[in-house]
């Protein structure tokens, strides 16, 4: 089901932290919170779920539900090349964004404020690289960094069984996707995930939690960012 916003063109915005992220006016719907969208995917995404894995194997295979604006993409290659690990990074997206909108996004300019580039990387062409990356096929960005767009709903595309160390479930919230949300999709997760792999989503609704419970994910309650009183955190045990 597509949403009717998705019909009308996002407006940018400013974040809390200086970082953009795209709101929907009709709905007051984004894809990120309005309290800081790089600090928001880093809280929900790279600090609970990516990190972990990286300290622990050399190659960490992700994979994403939602490229969106590309940021969640984004912050693990950096965090990658930091951590000097390895990553296959899968991504999922069933309405990716035009040039236009996506180049005008400022994310390498404010992740170096807020974290740096002691590295020295080329943040703007590795952003940019991650967007014009072809869809369909494993296009590799850095030396030890690869990724497949894979153009299509979650609940409709091949997974690989017993692939993945990380998953960052970044739907729409589920009044706006619900289809999204089931037992049924998370159970196609739970398969593509390996033992000891990591589920982290902003989404700690009852519904959401049994729908990830029901496939034998053991779930954890943390800290939700910002306003948000939790956010869950899903392990395969």
């Amino acid at each position: 089901m597509t949403p009717d916003f998705f019909n009308t063109t996002p407006e940018l915005v400013v974040t809390a932290d200086g970082s953009h992220s795209l709101r929907f006016p009709a709905v007051g719907e984004g894809y990120h919170s309005v309290h800081g969208a790089m600090s928001e995917a880093v809280h929900v995404y790279i600090a609970p779920c990516f990190e972990p894995q990286a300290k622990a194997n050399p190659s960490v295979e992700v994979l994403e539900v939602g490229f969106g604006t590309g940021l969640n993409a984004f912050l693990t290659l950096c965090k990658s090349m930091e951590y000097g690990v390895a990553v296959n990074y899968t991504s999922v997206e069933a309405y990716p964004l035009e040039e236009n909108i996506w180049s005008r996004l400022n994310y390498p300019e404010i992740y170096k404020k807020l974290y740096g580039n002691d590295l020295g990387l080329d943040l703007e062409a590795l952003f940019h690289s991650l967007h014009t990356a072809e869809w369909g096929r494993e296009v590799e960005i850095t030396q030890g960094f690869r990724i497949t767009k894979i153009r299509g709903m979650v609940q409709e595309v091949t997974l690989p069984t017993n692939a993945f160390h990380c998953v960052y479930y970044d739907a729409f919230a589920p009044q706006y996707q619900p289809e999204l949300w089931t037992a049924e999709v998370f159970a196609r997760i739970a398969a593509a995930m390996r033992k000891g792999a990591i589920l982290t989503t902003y989404c700690c609704k009852g519904d959401v939690k049994r729908a990830v419970k029901a496939n034998g994910l053991e779930i954890t309650k943390l800290q939700g960012f910002a306003n948000k009183r939790e956010m869950l955190k899903a392990v395969k045990s």
